[in-house]
């Protein structure tokens, strides 16, 4: 390394350029808000033409503090969808983003076509086969068939998005009619603007819903089910191959991954490494190995990682509310900071049976039930401000854990220690309370961005030309919470009867 490395994290509403040195150091920082649109309820979009704007800014801005660095990298917000017209380099539309909803009814028209429900008949059938074998769905034929079990559409699915656009916008139909448009997630928008290369990465192409992460290809089936021209699809890479050269800067741009799969990548290559980053929600990533495997119920097959060497893959669970549960509560006044938690947690109430379901955005993994919203039982006249706040506290762990046990059971795969990042791991009952009822010792990153920290340790042994698997270091870990015993079991117990009379 010659100079600095420069990390583009590129956010749902800010875009963050940091700058580190090669021992990992924090040399520079500049953040830029991105304000989303909300054209209609449901509809949330960004204008990619901001987004652009925004990195060169910080591409410009570093350079000229720091100097020109020796490549730059890109972790991007996964799922948002932008075409736009190779000729003119103009989107046609808006970029929708991972957050809309305007495809709901496009979800229900293509879950329920007959190749999808012959599919998850062919899962449902496999499946059934593995519980007397289970290597079956150890094979990639056998895991592929498996998987269709839990194959449907999403409204966060950017073949839903796509095809939304080539239905509803007349210029996106006629720019693929005429050969002009390209379509991509947020990482090839980005990189085909800085180096003229239309390109994803495995693990951004893996939360399109329309990737085979079984075969590392681009879906004929989906294609097919969705009726999407590949030609209008990027080129895929891997993620320790660099993209081109950064034009207005003679700079490489070194390396593209998906946040999460960043962040993961900061926690560990090997077979049953878990990363948990709690931020608005909570993603929990588990690397289940070379071989993908069927997920479950909310719980998804993905690329972990792609190199020259090998292909690493995980299984990914999410909580809807953690972060955003927290500042609601501040929002109506249960508490005026963080710091407060610390205080509520510690005035247990002996023989209190409260229930906080803190299901503000729906029941995510492993449910899957978008329609039980947050409830709140066993609410008494000696109920206080504090008990609410800890029943919060307790119920974000208490899901944090459901999924790490979906993920244990779903895998095969024993998990050991898992590593915490995002803002809401600074609060230590969260991740304490989350270390009791799940029974696995908790780290928490001295460095909380995860995202950024994990793309810099990858973009460096690429351009220290090493096997960024075989040459992995462990992060710093600056506070360690170990697993008490029977501490929250009643509660556990309580909130499973209550839970089980919702679904």
């Amino acid at each position: 390394m010659k100079g600095h490395i420069l990390v583009l994290d590129i956010g749902t509403t800010n875009i963050k350029g940091l700058a580190y040195s090669e021992e990992g150091k924090l040399l520079g920082k500049k953040e830029i808000k991105t304000e989303p649109i909300f054209p209609k309820e449901g509809w949330v979009e960004q204008d990619p033409r901001k987004i652009i704007d925004a990195v060169n800014e910080l591409l410009s801005y570093l350079e000229k503090e720091l100097g020109k660095p020796s490549g730059v990298s890109i972790t991007n917000q996964r799922s948002s969808s932008v075409v736009w017209d190779k000729m003119t380099g103009k989107p046609f539309y808006n970029m929708i983003t991972w957050q809309d909803t305007r495809t709901e009814k496009l979800v229900d028209e293509y879950s329920s076509k007959f190749m999808v429900k012959f599919g998850k008949f062919l899962g449902d059938v496999v499946n059934g086969i593995a519980k007397v074998a289970p290597s079956i769905k150890k094979t990639e034929r056998g895991g592929y068939i498996a998987n269709l079990s839990y194959v449907s559409f999403g409204t966060n699915h950017t073949s839903m998005h796509l095809r939304w656009l080539m239905n509803n916008v007349e210029e996106v139909r006629k720019g693929i009619e005429e050969g002009r448009a390209l379509f991509g997630t947020l990482d090839s928008w980005v990189a085909w603007n800085l180096t003229g290369e239309h390109v994803t990465d495995y693990t951004n192409a893996s939360a399109t819903g329309l990737f085979d992460p079984f075969y590392l290809k681009w879906s004929d089936n989906v294609l097919d089910i969705v009726d999407i021209p590949s030609e209008i699809l990027p080129s895929l890479v891997r993620n320790d191959e660099k993209i081109g050269v950064i034009k207005d800067h003679d700079v490489p741009l070194l390396t593209i991954i998906a946040d999460q799969q960043a962040s993961l990548y900061m926690s560990g290559v090997e077979r049953g490494t878990v990363n948990m980053t709690n931020g608005t929600g909570t993603f929990i990533d588990l690397i289940v190995g070379e071989q993908a495997l069927p997920g479950g119920t909310g719980i998804y097959p993905m690329v972990a990682l792609g190199s020259e060497g090998k292909v690493i893959y995980l299984l990914e669970g999410f909580v809807n509310s953690t972060g955003s549960a927290i500042d609601w509560m501040k929002n109506i006044g249960l508490i005026d900071n963080y710091d407060e938690i610390a205080g509520a947690c510690a005035k247990r109430k002996k023989g209190s049976k409260l229930i906080f379901v803190p299901t503000l955005s729906g029941l995510a993994s492993p449910y899957e039930r978008p329609k039980i919203k947050g409830t709140i039982v066993n609410i008494t006249m000696d109920t206080s401000r504090e008990d609410l706040v800890r029943g919060m506290i307790t119920g974000l762990a208490i899901r944090c854990s459901e999924v790490i046990e979906a993920l244990e059971s779903i895998s095969g795969v024993k998990v050991d220690h898992i590593l915490a990042d995002g803002g809401a791991s600074r609060i230590d009952e969260f991740l304490q309370m989350t270390s009791d009822i799940s029974q696995k010792r908790l780290e928490r990153a001295k460095v909380l961005n995860g995202s950024a920290y994990g793309t810099f340790m990858l973009a460096k042994r690429i351009l220290e030309e090493k096997d960024v698997i075989d040459s992995w270091e462990k992060p710093d870990v600056e506070r360690v919470f170990k697993p008490r015993s029977r501490v929250h079991e009643k509660i556990k117990e309580d909130w499973d009867d209550h839970l089980s009379s919702l679904l």
